[in-house]
């Protein structure tokens, strides 16, 4: 498989919504759900790279899902990501992405995320015309070298610094904000209830009947209360396709990538994300969560009603990976294997996590956070 690109890269999953699917319908409300790929050839985007950006070298087309994007490689071993934005993608969400990399290199420069690079002419985003006669928003970002987490093990070392890294971005996002950012996507997990409709595509009977059930708590237990947190714009999809280790040492995060499902929400979901990856690590689930939410709350701190639905919150995310990419996959079959690479560790993370007392998972949470 070819390595991901860095930045905003489309992930699997992602159903990229700005409009929420009407499943129930049997509609799509969102052009982008319907928008094929930018079609670009690798000699087009070498061409641009030189042409716009002043760059020469080899281009290498990415596996994506939504966008168009490429490896650049200069003679000198330099690499860059161009991506063509999918012509359904509003600008202004486009533009909300590549502000808030701006701002964190601003606030933390030391971040380990991709830089925006302008083009010749100072911009950081070119509006071009496709062969097909669309229009696409054309980026250029600096590579992050190292290997994808998911390629290898997760260490307690490495969790806990998945944890400070979130903490710290969350940290560099707290005070930005965006026009775009109060966009609405079925990938923030405040919109977990409108999952309902794709529950159908799931054919365990076992998981279905798991994920009804949170589905019940979460509308009558948890989105009552999510209005009343703290607000921030998130990253909102670190999982571990979206961050690799440090060249040389497996223990250490080397960079944050795909700001594609960057939203405004209650600060919290960020954290309940990125735990969510941890439900289905070999070590004992609740461990591996206790690992990353302690060391995110040592940077960025949680309130004791955010730590209190932690649990929950983590277990929506595991309800919204299954739903979307089952959803997805019954739709688009010919993609079903890219889909669903992570609706297996979901599920696994369901059974492991999602079936432990509640109460204990709480306790456990607020005695790492020193809450209790």
């Amino acid at each position: 498989m070819p390595p991901q690109v860095t930045g905003f890269s489309d992930m699997s999953e992602r159903s990229s919504q700005h409009t929420l699917p009407n499943v129930a319908r049997g509609e799509e409300n969102s052009d982008i759900l319907n928008s094929s790929v930018p079609s670009v050839s690798e000699e087009k985007a070498k061409q641009i790279a030189a042409d716009c950006f002043g760059i020469q070298g080899t281009a290498l087309n990415l596996t994506s899902e939504r966008d168009a994007n490429f490896r650049l490689t200069t003679d000198a071993g330099v690499s860059y990501a161009l991506k063509f934005a999918n012509p359904a993608e509003p600008p202004e969400i486009t533009n909300f992405q590549t502000e808030a990399l701006r701002h964190l290199q601003r606030k933390d420069p030391q971040l380990p995320v991709p830089k925006v690079v302008p083009t010749r002419d100072g911009r950081l985003e070119l509006t071009l015309t496709l062969a097909d006669g669309r229009r696409s928003v054309v980026r250029l970002l600096t590579w992050v070298e190292g290997e994808q987490v998911f390629r290898g093990g997760v260490s307690s070392a490495l969790r806990r610094d998945i944890g400070t890294m979130l903490a710290r971005l969350g940290k560099g996002l707290s005070d930005f904000d965006h026009p775009g950012a109060s966009h609405e996507i079925q990938w923030d997990i405040k919109n977990a209830s409108k999952l309902r409709p794709m529950t159908g595509a799931i054919e365990a009977a076992g998981i279905r009947a798991m994920v009804e059930a949170e589905l019940d708590h979460f509308d009558t237990c948890v989105a009552p209360q999510l209005t009343t947190l703290r607000q921030q714009v998130i990253h909102n999809d670190l999982n571990h396709y979206n961050v690799v280790v440090a060249p040389g040492s497996s223990d250490r995060v080397g960079g944050i990538l795909d700001f594609g499902d960057m939203v405004k929400t209650a600060t919290v979901i960020d954290a309940a994300v990125a735990a969510s990856y941890m439900t289905s690590l070999e070590d004992s689930a609740l461990d591996c969560v206790a690992d990353f939410v302690g060391a995110y709350n040592a940077v960025h701190r949680l309130t004791r009603k955010e730590v209190e639905m932690l649990r929950d919150l983590i277990v929506a995310r595991l309800v919204t990976s299954i739903c979307i990419t089952q959803w997805r996959a019954s739709r688009y079959p010919e993609n079903a294997a890219y889909i669903l690479r992570n609706n297996g560790p979901a599920r696994r993370g369901m059974e492991r996590f999602a079936a432990l007392p509640r109460a204990t998972v709480t306790h456990h949470l607020l005695n790492v956070c020193k809450l209790e």
